[in-house]
């Protein structure tokens, strides 16, 4: 938006202030790319983010320790999840989400998201479901570069006709479709009452997915051949991404 500038002071006719803004946006980009490409280089070089992993294929939770000088891990069915409540002074609405305690050391994981306890057993279901190599991987966009490489998923994804790169080539707006499906199963659960009968210590409504949501490939109808994917940036891209400021 920043380039616009210079071109409205230019229809105005004002010239000398144009070019002026013209120079101050090059100068603010120059010093962001350099910035970024040294400065910014050796700062994450030596600040470390504390952060959780959480490896599929062993079933193992990588946490940084206090001094972030190495990870520990853990198997992750030595956590426990508990329901967790985070204050949002903004809305006055609390988050909600889950911890995962483990039983014997002192670390953790914590998520919090919307104010809805669904928004917390869907989160949790979806980790459980990554972390059980039983299973394959859920269905959606976020899995899908990673499903041919994992071989529970390969394995079921060949058994059961799916299209490689399912969510690369199908049309948009199936995801309409899906968002209609995620809404109508959600009617079926009384977030307030499932709330009540998690304090209360009593069972949780479990649902039913429709068959949309396990074999998403059966129910689209544009779906894109294989040969028309295509990977990685095209040059025009690459070059607008290189003109960006990183600031």
């Amino acid at each position: 938006m920043s380039f616009f500038i210079p071109v409205f002071l230019y229809l105005l006719g004002n010239e000398k202030q144009g070019t002026l803004a013209l120079c101050y946006i090059f100068l603010m980009w120059v010093f962001s790319k350099f910035f970024n490409l040294t400065i910014l280089k050796l700062i994450r070089k030596k600040v470390k983010a504390s952060r959780v992993n959480f490896e599929r294929t062993k079933g193992l939770v990588w946490m940084d320790n206090n001094r972030g000088s190495h990870s520990l891990k853990f198997p992750f069915e030595e956590f426990n999840a508990h329901y967790k409540v985070q204050n949002n002074p903004q809305s006055g609405f609390p988050y909600r989400g889950f911890t995962l305690l483990h039983f014997k050391k002192d670390v953790f994981y914590a998520w919090t998201g919307a104010n809805l306890i669904s928004s917390a057993f869907l989160h949790w279901e979806l980790l459980q479901n990554f972390m059980d190599v039983t299973q394959p991987l859920a269905d959606i966009p976020q899995f899908e570069y990673y499903r041919e490489f994992d071989k529970t998923t390969a394995e079921f994804d060949k058994a059961n006709g799916r299209p490689k790169y399912f969510w690369y080539r199908v049309d948009k707006s199936f995801l309409k479709q899906m968002t209609q499906a995620d809404d109508e199963l959600l009617k079926e659960f009384n977030d307030d009452e499932q709330l009540d009968n998690l304090l209360m210590g009593k069972p949780i409504k479990k649902l039913k997915p429709p068959e949309i949501f396990k074999f998403p490939w059966k129910y689209a109808e544009n779906i894109k051949p294989e040969s028309e994917i295509k990977f990685g940036k095209t040059a025009w891209q690459k070059f607008t991404s290189f003109l960006m400021i990183d600031l």
